[in-house]
């Protein structure tokens, strides 16, 4: 599955009264979410949540969703319970939380005898160490065709410096935009998508919609959400505009000369090609800029 069409991947508690409704698409252009049952979830409500989630699945197998549908178990006992409860095939996958070079691989051993899709996310201390990073990525190698994408737990890999997101700057003003870099710079050239960190401070649009920028300046082209609010913003700046739409359709041209100019910029096929073809993808998930709808979302 093509990471792209995940786009903002909204996540939300499976106690929610409100996600079987999201599932059936109450929030307008959401692709995909994710029912947490790890940390939006105090342990004295543990049974409520997967009473919940049980009630979302009978729901699913009798009217499958358009939605992707996955679901982050708490601890690998809780994703065994999981694979055994009815229509659990109804669902897209699975978020791995806090997977390290040790638990991975007991993790992925969980999950052979199933199809589901997976999405280990990194929020421990090997977020910074490269070389963890890489021994991760080697242990994913052989399952590529199942992960999604690898996420990025932003919030978690601050708690371990104690320290949380300002509201006022984006991820890549702090050390976390460092970590950010190693996670893409592990991954995605080894043809895995990662998925950029959740910016938890919903009532500030602006700083969302710079972080995306710089999102998709880093090749991350999906986000985790955490309110439905964040999914439009998201959407709207995964949109090419139509000049870059230009230089990408002509990059990818058969007749493209070796090296060319276009809108003041050198474009170069056998360098430039892979954005080209992430432009595509971007405007085939979310659609072309509307410079209308942009100054709307600002005002609003």
């Amino acid at each position: 599955m093509n990471a792209v069409e995940l786009g903002a991947t909204l996540y939300v508690p499976a106690i929610n009264t409100a996600a079987l409704a999201m599932a059936y698409g109450s929030i307008n252009d959401l692709r995909s979410m994710v029912v947490c049952l790890e940390d939006a979830i105090r342990d004295d409500e543990v049974p409520h949540a997967i009473t919940s989630l049980s009630n979302l699945l009978a729901s699913l197998a009798k009217n499958p969703s358009q939605l992707k549908v996955y679901v982050r178990p708490r601890n690998l006992q809780m994703l065994n319970h999981l694979l055994q409860m009815p229509n659990i095939e109804h669902v897209e996958g699975f978020v791995l939380p806090k997977v390290t070079t040790q638990s991975l691989p007991v993790w992925l051993t969980a999950l052979m005898q199933s199809e589901h899709r997976i999405m280990p996310t990194i929020e421990g201390e090997d977020a910074f160490d490269c070389a963890a990073l890489a021994r991760l990525c080697d242990q994913l190698k052989p399952y590529s065709e199942r992960v999604s994408a690898v996420r990025i737990g932003g919030n978690d890999i601050l708690a371990l410096l104690g320290i949380r997101r300002s509201r006022y700057r984006t991820a890549y003003d702090g050390i976390l935009g460092n970590v950010i870099r190693d996670i893409a710079g592990t991954f995605i050239p080894n043809g895995f998508s990662v998925a950029a960190p959740v910016f938890e401070h919903f009532s500030v649009p602006d700083v969302l919609r710079a972080e995306v920028e710089q999102d998709i300046e880093h090749g991350l082209l999906t986000k985790t959400a955490i309110h439905p609010d964040q999914i439009s913003i998201i959407h709207s700046v995964y949109r090419p505009s139509v000049h870059e739409m230009t230089e990408a359709r002509a990059i990818l041209s058969q007749e493209a000369p070796a090296v060319f100019g276009a809108n003041g910029s050198m474009c170069e096929p056998a360098t430039h090609a892979p954005w080209a073809g992430q432009v595509i993808k971007r405007a085939q998930a979310h659609g072309v800029f509307d410079p209308e709808e942009q100054a709307g979302l600002r005002v609003a």
